[in-house]
């Protein structure tokens, strides 16, 4: 805490000079005002005072600011999300055809018009079937004139 700079009021002491000032209070001032003690004390006073006011002036625009931008970049994020959400449904959605195009891709019927159409397949006919086994029965058994389905072990053309 800063003191003031006490003035005796009561009988001056042997100094001339301060008699002289006591009995003319402007020569006081201007002795107080040539003094370097007060002139710092209240320099240092005013001079944090404003400091202070300074740096608490910037650590409010700095803090603004950074409200701001996180603002900004918290948004920029959402943006980012909902555009992720979307890409995921559509992706979810073409995952989903691309399923149900398979399985048409894969089934019986069109895997037996494609080697037909294209390839020029077709089923044998009953006697270019033949049946290669483990011995039970004859080596060149013939199968009937029904279609050949099933999981058999080879076919070969007779």
């Amino acid at each position: 805490m800063l003191k003031r700079p006490r003035v005796r009021r009561g009988k001056p002491r042997s100094s001339d000079a301060l008699r002289g000032m006591l009995r003319r209070p402007e020569a006081l001032r201007a002795a107080l005002k040539r003094a370097k003690v007060p002139r710092r004390l209240t320099a240092g006073l005013s001079g944090s005072l404003r400091t202070r006011g300074f740096l608490l002036w910037v650590a409010a625009l700095v803090t603004g600011i950074l409200c701001v931008s996180q603002h900004v970049y918290s948004t920029k994020l959402a943006q980012q999300i909902e555009d992720l959400r979307e890409n995921r449904e559509g992706l979810e959605a073409e995952i989903g055809f691309l399923r149900m195009e398979c399985a048409r891709l894969t089934g019986r019927e069109r895997i037996e018009e494609y080697a037909t159409e294209r390839l020029g397949m077709r089923y044998p006919e009953a006697h270019e079937v033949v049946r290669l086994g483990d011995g039970i029965r004859s080596q060149w058994d013939r199968w009937g004139d029904d279609l050949v389905e099933g999981s058999t072990i080879a076919v070969s053309d007779g």
